[in-house]
């Protein structure tokens, strides 16, 4: 069985090279990376190093990215050239809707916020949170072909190796009932939080949005970017919409995540779950998010933070 795999998301798309491969290496297929746009030239060449049996580079104006009607439409004509296929997209909002549009047109089992896939004797086993983050299923799509949206960050990208072949596409969409009226560029975020290595989030424990210089003052002692939970970005305005870490906003993976005046709900807890070692300062001993965390300080934030940061910056000093 042969292994697709394509996201508008070129750090996703690389990543994605890596259960393609160890997917098609089990079943004895080919691995076959998707580039959309002949502007995506370089970034076809680039994937082309990353173990892929073939590049395919779909002829195409780029503005058709943004069309996900007109994704799923060209990757339809891609997989039709296949007698069965797994089908592996970036699990981006973008990429969730080509999957279900994809999983119409070829009659395909599809499952979304996928951290794992595997073949098994059953068929393709994917792994995914359920219930706000509570618990993580186990799921076998079967069929002649299968669609799983891959989560950014379930896999990491693959070492270069000889370059595979890229096969360039034509594609001629079909009439496409939705168009693009006027594009905006949102500003980006300075930092982006799902790359971090370390965070420092904070949360309704923060009594005005001044005080969030203190925060900004422990997390420049540890090299850390800042994050926040929901109320912080969506309600107050406190932060950028970019820094809200949960099941809602972004999934991050640190090594190091420290939850300041977080009570820990479910949905913010889900956005975490991968982080390595997970500190909590919190004034309430019994807030959730203490049965979560390696390490927990109750305490007030604006007594523990100061002093923690100035801890922190001595022992830099020393060194």
């Amino acid at each position: 069985m042969d292994v697709l795999f394509y996201s508008e998301d070129d750090d996703i798309l690389a990543e994605l090279a890596t259960p393609a491969a160890a997917l098609a290496g089990v079943s004895g297929g080919k691995s076959c990376a998707v580039v959309f746009g002949e502007d995506k030239r370089g970034v076809a060449s680039e994937v082309a190093t990353l173990g892929v049996g073939q590049v395919y580079l779909v002829r195409a104006d780029g503005l058709l990215r943004q069309y996900p009607e007109a994704v799923s439409e060209a990757l339809t004509e891609l997989v039709a050239r296949h007698a069965s296929a797994v089908v592996l997209i970036g699990s981006t909002k973008n990429g969730k809707e080509v999957a279900g549009r994809l999983a119409v047109k070829v009659d395909a089992a599809a499952a979304t916020e996928c951290s794992s896939v595997s073949p098994t004797e059953q068929g393709i086993l994917i792994e995914r949170l359920a219930y706000s983050g509570r618990v993580s299923t186990r799921v076998s799509l079967k069929g002649k072909f299968v669609i799983a949206c891959v989560k950014a960050r379930s896999y990491h990208r693959p070492a270069e190796s000889a370059a595979a072949s890229v096969m360039e596409v034509g594609f001629s969409p079909s009439e496409i009932k939705v168009k693009v009226i006027e594009t905006r560029e949102k500003a980006a975020s300075a930092v982006d939080l799902t790359k971090a290595e370390k965070i420092v989030s904070v949360g309704r424990g923060m009594k005005k949005k001044d005080d969030l210089a203190t925060i900004q003052g422990l997390a420049d002692s540890l090299g850390a970017a800042v994050g926040c939970s929901r109320p912080l970005s969506a309600d107050l305005g406190w932060l950028p919409e970019e820094a809200h870490i949960g099941l809602t906003g972004v999934q991050v993976k640190p090594k190091l995540y420290v939850a300041v005046g977080i009570s820990g709900q479910l949905q913010h807890l889900a956005g975490v779950k991968d982080a390595g070692t997970i500190v909590a300062i919190n004034t309430d001993k019994g807030a959730p998010i203490f049965a979560n965390a390696d390490y927990g300080i109750v305490g007030d934030l604006y007594q523990v933070v100061p002093e923690l940061t100035r801890q922190l910056n001595a022992l830099k000093h020393k060194q």
